[in-house]
């Protein structure tokens, strides 16, 4: 889509997941290997003006390390209008499997960015239980519940500063199952806005500390640190699922306009095959 101020441009929207090892890779190396597979695919980008061009290019917020991903996106901005769909081949052969983009397409240039626009974002975890403890449906239910009836702000610590989780803004819903082989699957649905948004690694820090009975962040610390140490859990897995745009009456709206696939590899693959055989 183009604009009269800028004839030749064109705002290439592009969707990705952050797989298997590369959920390791950090926002800077991540938005590196991304302009690297951009350029392999011989894509005509447009560069900024100044003293030092670059690419131009943006990104929705980064992902805690060591959190996956299956609805990661970027615009990149054209000089020439590819057909999105050899645009979308060319990075999926340009990019390793764990990034490899899975849809495309062209978006109005006068949009807003992605980061201000997605203010919507949900989370599958998979929380594995250590033996010696026993976790419920029930026990995790009445937490949630206290949390909300409490109106509770969860400190932890980011670097030097002390912040707070507000769970009632920023936690819009939450489900969870206990099943049988010591795994909890959880999923959050969380606000993302300017005034700051949920890091589901603190969620998992905050029901490790309630189902010991502590005060979460007061009674034992909480430091944000992206990987937990905890005590009730063994070890989890976090994969962000979707982000979104909610506007009014709660209409949800995707940033390419259809839903995503779940790719090969993602924990939501894995959760929707669990269902589907559980039927």
């Amino acid at each position: 889509m183009t604009n009269a101020s800028e004839p030749t441009l064109f705002r290439l929207r592009v969707a990705y997941p952050k797989l298997g090892r590369l959920k390791y890779l950090g926002h800077l190396e991540l938005i590196h290997t991304v302009e690297q597979v951009v350029r392999r695919a011989k894509l005509p980008y447009a560069v900024t003006q100044g003293f030092s061009p670059h690419m131009r290019i943006a990104y929705t917020s980064a992902l805690p390390v060591g959190t996956s991903s299956t609805a990661e996106y970027f615009d990149v901005y054209l000089t020439e209008l590819i057909p999105a769909e050899d645009a979308l081949a060319r990075l999926q052969a340009a990019a390793p499997v764990d990034l490899r983009p899975i849809d495309a397409a062209y978006v109005e240039l006068r949009r807003p960015a992605l980061t201000a626009e997605i203010n919507e974002v949900r989370y599958l975890l998979e929380v594995f239980v250590r033996p010696e403890f026993d976790v419920t449906d029930e026990a995790l239910s009445q937490i949630v519940i206290g949390w909300y009836d409490q109106g509770a702000q969860i400190p932890f610590h980011r670097g030097k500063k002390t912040k707070t989780l507000d769970v009632r803004r920023l936690l819009k819903a939450e489900s969870h199952e206990v099943l049988t082989d010591g795994c909890v699957r959880i999923e959050l649905c969380t606000r993302c806005d300017n005034e700051g948004s949920l890091r589901p690694e603190i969620i998992v820090a905050a029901f490790d500390q309630a189902l010991r009975g502590l005060d979460p962040g007061v009674d034992e610390q909480i430091v944000s640190t992206g990987i937990q140490q905890l005590t009730v859990f063994d070890r989890y897995n976090v994969e962000r699922i979707s982000q979104s745009i909610c506007v009014e009456a709660s209409t949800i709206i995707e940033p390419l306009g259809r839903e995503l696939e779940a790719p090969e590899g993602s924990l939501l693959a894995r959760s929707v095959r669990w269902a589907l055989s559980n039927l």
